[in-house]
């Protein structure tokens, strides 16, 4: 079974739904390379930022932040 980090986590989720990354952050307010450094995992989102990432993908906030994710298809 393999973990998958918070950033990678969102990253696939964002994908998945099919939405560009400067799309994203610029729709909840963020710069793009701020929007990159929290997927890399380089950088943790603030609680607000948190909120309008799972308002924006329409996801549970329990969805982007549960540890650990086990992505049983990898």
């Amino acid at each position: 079974i393999q973990t998958m980090k918070f950033g990678t986590k969102l990253s696939k989720i964002r994908v998945e739904k099919g939405f560009p990354q400067a799309e994203v952050a610029n729709s909840i307010g963020l710069d793009q390379s701020t929007d990159s450094r929290i997927e890399s995992d380089l950088s943790e989102p603030k609680a607000s930022v948190l909120m309008n990432l799972a308002k924006y993908y329409q996801v549970d906030i329990s969805a982007l932040y549960s540890f650990p994710f086990f992505d049983i298809n990898n």
